[in-house]
Order: structure tokens, then sequence, then C-alpha cells
């Protein structure tokens, strides 16, 4: 199932697995070194002599070797208890086999095997109290925590109960939810079948499902694209499922029965893997901590003073807006304008007698958006992605652009692709809006570091030049 939706728990569970045996396994070499020089079955100074540092950084590569050779990190083993139990024994046994191997041939002193006895020992008991640690956190966590990531199987009757076998019903950190349905919907029209499953996806999105899994039977064949477009409405990610492809079995290199579904995305991106979020979730908070810290501890008291001074009201200006997934939240910016009763409807326009002195300069070089980065550290923003709108906004342009809500598959940011292509201020336009959109999906299909990182750059030089559309 993960390779099909991610869930974050488990792609976070895959780091720390990694992270803790990195650690502890250097801790089982020095405490076997320590053991067996204490109780003198080794002479410490002997085993110096052949080099202990060269023999720990064997033990180090052939360690990541087998564990990459047999996948022992890889999805499809983290996502099951039974294939972590699996391939950890297989791995401890091929780690202990070669470096047994290259004891014997380059590593000869007095005491050897009695080195390599207590550390097969001393990796096996760790093995075997970490792997009882993680039964633990498959097993009773994901239940008591709300880790089991929910999605939902549509389709008609005749066709859904082999694809609900397929995808399985005790996993621990997924819950598959099924939506049969018995309508002849072949004797329906066309529009009618779409606002049928328009309604499942409303259903499902109010719920907090967000990946979708349809059955494509023969008689919803023929609306594909209609109801990938309705499914864009709810933020719901739609995976097709064929009906009438036979589901292959192969056997697997670890000997279970694996099974591989037919499935036809909607829509893929690159932060569509959980690993890629995390890495931007990172590189966020990261950002935003230094900026909160060394950039608007000082800032605030400045600028504040300066608003209040110019206008009464508030320093900070909270704006509805739509986010990831179109959950609503609290948009923070530096008060621009004269306190009034239009500004969560009506845009700034050039000449906007709402905007104060200081607003205008917050307004021209982006100073205005650096609260922002307080949504960033609280995961409600990033600082690259597509600007968050107004609910007004979406919900006006949602119904004009087609793919509009694709660019809330992700989480919305300070600056963006679309920005710093000139596509920010004021949009009268449908045109521009549509624009701006463009660019937003380009942004979500090529999205790399590096890319980020080019905005970032751009956004700061347009700092320093001032923005023409900015007002």
């Amino acid at each position: 199932m993960h390779r099909y939706v991610q869930n974050r728990v488990l792609a976070c569970l895959k780091m720390l697995l990694v992270f803790t045996d990195a650690v502890c396994l250097n801790v089982v070499f020095l405490a076997t070194f320590s053991v067996v020089t204490s109780y003198g079955l080794v002479d410490s100074q002997k085993m110096v002599s052949t080099n202990f540092y060269s023999l720990l950084t064997m033990f180090n590569l052939v360690s990541v070797i087998s564990a990459l050779y047999l996948r022992l990190y890889a999805d499809s083993t983290i996502e099951r208890l039974e294939n972590v139990f699996r391939m950890t024994l297989r791995t401890a046994f091929t780690l202990l086999a070669v470096f047994a191997l290259c004891l014997l041939i380059g590593h000869r002193f007095s005491g050897v095997w009695y080195f390599f006895a207590v550390l097969a020992i001393t990796l096996a008991l760790y093995a075997a109290i970490s792997r009882f640690i993680l039964t633990y956190v498959y097993t009773v966590l994901p239940r008591r925590f709300g880790w089991s990531k929910q999605v939902a199987l549509i389709g008609h009757n005749d066709y859904l109960q082999t694809v609900a076998g397929a995808f399985g019903q005790d996993h621990a950190f997924y819950h598959v939810n099924t939506i049969h349905y018995k309508d002849e919907v072949q004797a329906i029209s066309k529009e009618e079948k779409v606002a049928q499953f328009r309604r499942y996806f409303e259903k499902v999105s109010k719920l907090g499902i967000y990946d979708v899994f349809l059955v494509s039977s023969p008689d919803i064949s023929d609306c594909s694209r209609e109801l990938i477009m309705a499914a864009d409405q709810e933020c719901v990610q739609l995976n097709f499922v064929s009906a009438s492809a036979a589901i292959p079995y192969r056997a697997a290199k670890d000997g279970a029965v694996a099974m591989e579904l037919p499935v036809l995305r909607s829509h893929e991106e690159s932060l569509s893997t959980m690993e890629n979020r995390i890495k931007k979730r990172i590189v966020d908070l990261f950002i935003s901590s230094v900026v909160i810290v060394f950039i608007l501890s000082w800032l605030v008291p400045i600028i504040g003073l300066i608003i209040k001074i110019q206008s009464p009201g508030p320093i900070f200006f909270k704006q509805p807006r739509s986010g990831r997934n179109n959950q609503t939240f609290a948009c923070y910016k530096f008060r621009s304008m004269v306190v009034n009763k239009e500004s969560d409807a009506a845009q700034a326009t050039k000449g906007d007698k709402r905007i104060t002195p200081i607003g205008k300069f917050l307004r021209k070089t982006n100073l205005d958006e650096f609260p922002q980065f307080i949504n960033v550290f609280l995961g409600q923003m990033s600082v690259v992605g597509p600007r968050p709108h107004m609910l007004s906004h979406t919900e006006h342009y949602s119904k004009l652009i087609q793919h509009y809500m694709v660019r809330h598959f992700v989480k919305p940011g300070i600056t963006g692709w679309a920005q710093v292509n000139g596509y920010r201020g004021e949009t009268k336009d449908p045109e521009l809006m549509a624009k701006r959109v463009e660019y937003d999906l380009e942004y979500m299909s090529n999205w790399s570091a590096m890319l980020d990182f080019k905005i970032v750059c751009m956004t700061a030089l347009n700092m320093v030049r001032g923005e023409k559309n900015a007002y």
C-alpha cells in the first residue's frame, strides 16, 4: 500500500530505524571490544596493532552493503512487521558471515574468534530487543495514536470485492474505507454519473480522506476525465484500479507472495512522496527558526511601532486563507492597511487609499510577508509553494479555472514560481490567475531542492529591486 499512498508515520519510522541501527551497531562493536579486552579474551594492544579503526570501518561498510543488498529499509519491507523480522534475520546472518570472512583474510590476532563470538551474541541481543520494541510500535501505537492512513475504495458491487481483497484490511498503518454502489449507472446519463461520484468525493473529503481508489469498471469508462476534475475540486487524489485487468501474483525475492495492483494515478508530483515532503519540512523548520530568532525578534518591535504610530489597530493582519487540501488557516502579515471591513474580500489595487505609508514600503519590499515564517514554523505553509489565496478567491476561481484546486495538493508558500515570474499582486483578469495556476502546477510537477533555492534567490533579488506589481 505504501507504494500507492504515503504514510508519514511509516516514512519517519523508516528514517528512525536507519538512524537507530547505524548508531547501535557501532555501540555493539565498541561494547564487544570493551568486554573481550576487560576479561582478557583479547589483548587490546595486539588488537590495536591490527588497526582497530580499519576493523570498525569494515564492520560499518559490510553492515551498509548487507542492508542495501537485502533491502532491509525498503518501503516494501518497512510496511509490514513480518517483513522487517525476515530481512533483519537475513541481514544479520549476511553481516556476520561476510565480516567473519574479512577477519579470516585480513585481521588475524590472538583471540579473534572470541571477539567474533561475543560480537555475534551482542548483535543477536540488539536485534532481538530492538525488534521486540518495534513489535509494540507496529501493533499497539497505531491504534492508540490514530496513525492509520485513511484510504477510500469506491466501486460497483460486481467489481469491488476482488480489489478490496487485494488491498487487505489488517494493516496497522492503513485503513481502507469501501463505498459500494448498486445503481444501474449504465442506464443514467454521463452528467448524472459524474454528479453521483462528486457526492462520493465530497463525502470522503469531509471525513479527511484525500486518497481515493476508484475501480474503473466498464460502466464509468466513458467519464474518466470528468471524474478526475470532480475529484480535483475536492482536493482528492484519484487513483484508477482496473476492474478488468487480472491482478498478477509474483514470487518476491524473500519468498513471500507479493501483489501488484494495476494502478493509474491522476496526478504524480515530486512532492507526493513522503521522503521529499519530509526533506522540505526539515528545510522549512530550519529556515523559519532562523528567521524568527534572528530577524523577526527585532523586526517586529520596530515595524510594529511604526504601524501603530501611523494607524490604530493590531500589528499583524490575520486573514483566513486556503491551505493544503483546501484546509483553512490564519495567514499572518504585517498590517499594511488601515483597519477596514473589505480586507477579507477586496484585493489591494494601484493607488489604494487603504494602504498606509509604511504599508506601501512593506508591500514593495515584500517585508509584509515576513510574519508568515510563523505559519511555516507551525507547518501551515512552506517557504516556497503556491501562494495561499483568500477563501472568496478560491471559491470564485475554482469554478472558472480548470485544475485550479490541484495547487492545493501541496502546502502554500511565502513565495512561489508564479510570483518570481511576475504574477503577483492584483488579479482583475481571470487570465492572470490562470497564468498563476499554470506556473504553480509547473512548480509542482518539477519540484526539486535546487528549484526552491532558485526561487528563494530570485525573491531576494526582487526584494532589492522592488516589485512593480506590488501595491
